[in-house]
C-alpha cells in the first residue's frame, strides 16, 4: 500500500493536468462506488485465498502432530517391549547365579558365580541406562510421586551401602544434617537408585580407603520444598582430566583406548543428569586420577509437613563419653555427635576412660569395639541402658558383655535413635541373628509365561517354606484360584493372550474366587519405565516388584502381605 501511495504521488506530480480534470457529481459517486466495489472484492478473494492457504497448512500441520505421536507412541510400546524382552533374560541369569551360589556350600564355584553376576549387573545396569536414556529424549520418562520419609529412605540406602563396603572391608563415613526437612512428597525410588548407584560405584572404585556420603536439605522460603545436596567423595583411582572432558559423551564416540566401565559411567551419568533437571537438579563430577572422585547431585522435592530429621533442642547441652581407642573413623563419630550440639569428651586411653567415667555426669557412654575389653571390668550394671558399643555387622550383644549396640557408620540415623529413645534391638541385628521368616501355612501362586522365570521364583520363595504353586497364563491362574485360595499372587505383567493387567480385572470381578477382591496381587514386571509402578498401582495391583527381582525386595513383599 505505501509502495502504491508513493507511485501516486509521483505520477500526479509528473502529471498535474489529471487534478483539474477530476470527475464530479453523479459521475463521482458513480466512480467511488465502483471503485470501492472492486476494491471489497479484491480484498474478499484475497482473504479466501489466505483462508485456503491456512487451512491446507493446518492440514498438514495436523497430519504432522498425527504422525509424531503414533511415531512417539510406538517408540514408547518398542520400549516397553524392548525393556520386558531384555531384562526377562537378565532375571534368569542372575536369579539363577544366586541360587547356584545359595547351593554351592563347599564355595568350589564362588569365583566363577561372581564374576558371572557382577558381568550380569553391568550389563543390567547398561540396559536400564540405553533405555532411560532414550526415554529422556523422547519426553516419556515419567516421575513417579508419592509421600516418603527420608530418614527411612536413607537407612535402605545406607544398609546396603554399608554391607558392601564391610564386605571390601573399606571405611564408610555417613553424615546426615539434622535440620534437613525430613516429611517429603516426590520420586523417591528415582532418589533412592540413584544414590545407591552413585554409592556402588564409589565403593566399587575402592581397593583400600574410604567413601563418605554427606547429605543436606533445608527449605524453600515459602516452606513448600526441600533442596537437598548430596555429595559422595571415595579414594579410589579417579578419573583422568581427558576421560572427564568427555564422560558424557563417551557412550556415542568409539575409542578403543577408553576403558569400558568410563564408557559405563558416562551414559549412567548423562541420565542421572536428565532425571535431576526434572527435579531442578543437577549433576557434577570432580575427579583427579588415582587420587579420588567427589560427585554432587542436587534435586528438589515437596514438603508435606515442616518436619526435620532431629531437632537438636532436645540434644543441646546432652554429654558424652567416647572411648574411641582403636576406632578409625572416630573423628567422622565425634562430627557427627557435634552436629546435635553435644559435649562430647574423647579418650583413647583406659585410664583416662575410667576416670572420666567414675567422676560421672555423662548421659550417654558410646565405645568402639576395639577398646571394648580394656574398660569391660569398669562398666557398672545401672549404666548399661545408657552405654553403647559401635561395632561392625557381624557382631552382637552377647559379644559385649549383653551391651547395647550401635553399627557402623555412626551418623544422625543411629545417633538419633539413641538420643530420642527409639533404640530396638531388632533395629541392629545382623542378617545372621535374626530369625529366619518362614510361613509353611502359606499359598502363593506365581503366574509367568517365562519358565525359567518361574524356576527363579520358585527357588528364591523355597527358603519361607511356603507352599508356592507355578503357572503360565492368566487363563491357568484364574481357574487355579477357583480351586484354591491364596494368600498372595505374583503376576507377570506381560503374557500373551492374557496379560497381567487384564487377568487382574477378570480376577478382581469373578465371583466364583473366594475373596477375589482381597487377594494381594503383585505385579512382576521387566518394565523399568518411571511411571511402570504408578501404572500398576492405578490399574489395582496391591504392590510392584520389578525384575530382576531382588531378594530384599522380594522379601519386604512377603513381609507386608504375609
Amino acid at each position: 500500500f505505501f509502495v502504491w501511495y508513493i507511485m501516486v504521488i509521483l505520477y500526479v506530480t509528473i502529471h498535474p493536468e489529471i487534478m483539474r480534470n477530476i470527475p464530479s457529481g453523479k459521475e463521482s459517486i458513480f466512480s467511488i462506488t465502483v471503485c470501492m466495489v472492486l476494491c471489497m472484492a479484491i480484498i474478499i478473494v484475497t482473504m479466501e485465498y489466505e483462508r485456503f492457504l491456512l487451512k491446507i497448512k493446518q492440514k498438514k500441520v495436523d497430519e504432522a502432530v498425527r504422525e509424531s505421536l503414533s511415531s512417539a507412541e510406538t517408540k514408547s510400546r518398542f520400549l516397553t517391549n524392548v525393556s520386558h524382552e531384555l531384562r526377562t533374560p537378565m532375571n534368569a541369569v542372575l536369579g539363577m547365579s544366586e541360587i547356584i551360589q545359595n547351593d554351592d556350600s563347599e564355595g568350589r564355584l564362588t569365583e566363577e558365580i561372581s564374576i558371572i553376576t557382577q558381568n550380569a549387573r553391568d550389563l543390567l545396569s547398561t540396559i536400564n541406562s540405553i533405555l532411560d536414556s532414550s526415554r529422556l529424549e523422547s519426553g516419556k520418562f515419567h516421575m513417579s510421586y508419592d509421600q516418603f520419609e527420608l530418614d527411612k529412605l536413607m537407612r535402605e540406602i545406607l544398609e546396603e551401602a554399608s554391607i558392601r563396603a564391610g564386605e571390601k572391608g573399606i571405611d564408610f563415613y555417613v553424615s546426615i544434617d539434622p535440620d534437613s526437612p525430613n516429611i517429603l512428597y516426590g520420586d523417591h525410588i528415582q532418589i533412592e537408585m540413584l544414590l545407591q548407584d552413585l554409592l556402588h560405584d564409589a565403593i566399587n572404585s575402592v581397593s583400600d580407603g574410604r567413601v563418605i556420603f554427606k547429605i543436606k536439605g533445608r527449605f524453600s522460603e515459602d516452606k513448600s520444598r526441600a533442596l537437598y545436596q548430596a555429595e559422595i567423595y571415595d579414594t579410589g583411582d579417579g578419573i583422568s582430566e581427558e576421560d572427564i572432558g568427555t564422560i558424557y559423551s563417551s557412550f556415542e564416540t568409539y575409542d578403543s583406548r577408553q576403558d569400558s566401565s568410563i564408557k559405563r559411567r558416562g551414559l549412567k551419568y548423562s541420565v542421572f543428569s536428565g532425571i535431576l533437571k526434572l527435579m531442578n537438579g543437577d549433576f557434577r563430577i570432580e575427579s583427579l586420577e588415582h587420587i579420588g572422585t567427589r560427585i554432587t547431585v542436587t534435586f528438589e522435592t515437596y514438603c508435606i509437613e515442616n518436619v526435620i530429621f532431629a531437632d537438636r533442642r532436645y540434644t543441646t547441652g546432652k554429654k558424652v563419653l567416647f572411648y574411641a581407642y582403636g576406632e578409625r573413623g572416630a573423628v567422622h563419630t565425634e562430627e557427627a555427635l557435634s552436629l546435635f550440639n553435644i559435649i562430647v569428651d574423647v579418650t583413647y586411653m583406659p585410664e583416662d576412660f575410667q576416670k572420666l567415667y567414675e567422676k560421672g555426669g555423662y548421659d550417654y557412654i558410646l565405645i568402639s569395639d576395639q577398646g571394648y575389653m580394656d574398660i569391660a571390668d569398669c562398666l557398672k550394671d545401672d549404666m548399661r541402658s545408657e552405654t553403647f558399643v559401635i561395632t561392625d555387622r557381624m557382631s552382637s550383644p552377647a559379644d559385649f558383655g549383653g551391651l547395647r549396640i550401635i553399627r557402623r557408620p555412626v551418623s544422625t540415623l543411629n545417633l538419633a535413635d539413641i538420643f530420642f529413645e527409639r533404640w530396638e534391638e531388632m533395629d541392629y541385628e545382623s542378617k545372621d541373628q535374626a530369625e529366619g521368616f518362614i510361613a509353611p501355612d502359606a499359598n502363593v501362586l506365581v503366574v509367568d509365561d517365562n519358565n525359567v522365570n518361574l524356576k527363579v521364583a520358585d527357588a528364591m520363595l523355597a527358603k519361607y517354606q511356603m507352599n508356592v504353586k507355578l503357572c503360565e497364563s492368566g487363563f491357568v491362574a484364574i481357574e487355579m484360584m477357583k480351586d484354591q485360595s491364596f494368600d498372595l499372587v505374583l503376576m507377570d505383567q506381560m503374557m500373551p493372550g492374557m496379560d497381567g493387567y487384564e487377568a487382574l480385572r477378570l480376577v478382581r470381578g469373578n465371583l466364583a474366587i473366594r475373596g477375589s477382591g482381597g487377594i494381594p496381587i503383585v505385579c512382576m514386571t521387566a518394565d523399568s519405565g518411571g511411571d511402570a509402578r504408578e501404572k500398576a498401582l492405578k490399574a489395582g495391583f496391591n504392590e510392584y516388584l520389578m525384575k530382576p527381582v531382588k531378594e530384599k525386595e522380594l522379601e519386604r513383599i512377603l513381609h507386608t502381605f504375609i
